[in-house]
């Protein structure tokens, strides 16, 4: 039962490619692996909302007794980054989050989370994986006997949440009593940035605020396909503020009742600008390679640098830590910050923005101040299905390159994660396989629209004519 970790763990489909079975290997090999390189005392375990999460914590549970580690599990679904930032705080040698994050229901996932908080570096994941491949013998034979244990419990988040409140409350004080409505999607967030904004001050509704592993029928993903209805709320009612999460709540989209939906590319702006406007971030900034150029123009502005690295957190957590940047952030989730957790959490975004805007008087003030400075861009993402979407670019960087100088003149070419151009006129396009689906993804930004439908449209062309059908 070969595995292998995607740009955020391992995922598969429940039952199907992802079971009991296969969540007890992934324990033991990282077990395994763990105690041998950094050492193994105490463990935390948490896990979301979709089905069968619970057991297989329990699952991961039972074969860290078979180690004697000291481990405790989450009393109820937390999100990713409170475990993460509870682990990291409270001395625990290694987090196991049962996750999909954002993917559709049908998936679960696992993820390994270091002592510091962090995603696990790719040099661990794959010796993880070397290593089954090597002892996948004994492995199989050690957990095919496991014993059922039930750990400690614990519950993180009153102090996660205290946390976070005297920690924005550094940086923004608010000013105004903004209306807030909060989407959680049926996920972890429920209770957790709600009652935050509560307690600075806000006026609050929380929606879809009940635990489904189907999540109404949607994706639970903060895109606006997806929180229409929070959409609606927010615009049709004259709400000053909207926040939505994934069903892990490390990601954020918002919401003004002008712009509508903002991105997390939006969001990324907003509380950067603002970030280096207190001199909180002074050194630097880590962009993921499919996020907007804005970040460059701000950091560009109070001269502080950019590091553009691959998508997946993973691969900017290494310039959290250094100290070479504060803030990491991209596009499909939001931000992280070297003071609180070197991972996405979009909980914390959520009070960061609020306060922000409360600050300034509103969302749409903030969010049309950073038109106004460093214009209006254009982004747009399209998913292509494809297993071997990472394979398949490797195979055509060059006919793609080449293709691509028909629609501009080129400026620059970048390979660190699929291919991306970037034209003369600023604007870009990405060409990458994704870590976490079995899609090929298809980025743009342009400074019109017009120009961003022209890119976008040759791309799907290019590809179509390659072989694939979009």
């Amino acid at each position: 039962m070969a595995f292998h970790f995607g740009t955020d763990g391992v995922r598969g489909v429940i039952d199907r490619d992802f079971n009991e079975g296969l969540v007890a290997i992934l324990a033991e090999s990282t077990f395994r692996y763990w105690s041998r390189r950094y050492g193994l005392r105490r463990l935390l375990i948490g896990y979301d909302v979709r089905k069968k999460s619970r057991d297989y914590a329990n699952v991961v549970a039972s074969v860290a007794a078979e180690y004697g580690v000291d481990t405790m599990i989450t009393e109820r679904p937390t999100p990713t980054p409170v475990v993460a930032w509870y682990g990291s705080r409270f001395g625990f040698d290694l987090i196991i989050q049962i996750t999909a994050s954002h993917n559709p229901p049908i998936y679960n996932g696992f993820k390994v989370i270091t002592s510091k908080g962090s995603p696990a570096s790719d040099e661990d994941t794959s010796e993880i994986e070397r290593l089954y491949s090597q002892e996948w013998q004994d492995i199989v034979r050690s957990v095919s006997s496991i014993r059922v244990v039930k750990p400690q419990l614990v519950d993180p988040g009153p102090q996660y949440v205290d946390h976070v409140i005297n920690d924005v409350l550094k940086m923004f004080k608010p000013r105004n009593r903004l209306r807030v409505v909060v989407d959680p999607l049926f996920g972890t967030a429920i209770n957790y940035t709600a009652r935050i904004l509560r307690e600075l001050g806000m006026e609050v509704v929380e929606v879809h605020n009940n635990y489904d592993p189907n999540f109404g029928g949607r994706n639970p993903n903060p895109e606006s396909e997806n929180i229409h209805d929070t959409i609606q709320e927010v615009v049709g009612k004259g709400y000053d503020v909207g926040i939505a999460h994934d069903c892990d709540a490390d990601r954020i989209a918002a919401v003004d009742p002008t712009h509508g939906y903002l991105s997390p590319n939006n969001v990324i702006t907003i509380v950067l600008e603002h970030l280096v406007r207190r001199g909180v971030i002074r050194r630097g900034v880590v962009r993921a390679i499919s996020t907007t150029h804005i970040v460059d123009s701000i950091a560009s502005k109070y001269g502080i640098r950019v590091y553009e690295v691959p998508v997946g957190f993973k691969h900017s957590v290494k310039h959290l830590i250094s100290g070479d940047a504060e803030v990491a952030g991209e596009e499909s989730s939001g931000l992280a910050y070297s003071w609180h957790v070197p991972d996405k959490d979009g909980i914390y975004t959520a009070a960061l923005l609020t306060m922000i805007a409360s600050e300034q008087g509103s969302l749409v003030n903030v969010f049309d101040e950073i038109i106004k400075e460093y214009g209006k861009s254009f982004y747009r993402r399209v998913d292509v299905p494809l297993n071997n979407g990472k394979d398949f670019v490797i195979r055509s960087r060059e006919v793609i390159v080449e293709r691509l100088h028909n629609i501009g003149s080129i400026r620059q070419v970048i390979t660190i994660d699929g291919v991306k151009v970037v034209f003369s006129d600023n604007s870009w396009i990405l060409i990458r396989g994704s870590g976490t689906e079995p899609k090929l993804r298809i980025y743009a930004e342009a400074f019109s629209e017009d120009r961003l439908n022209q890119m976008v449209d040759y791309a799907v062309s290019l590809i179509r004519s390659l072989g694939l059908k979009p």
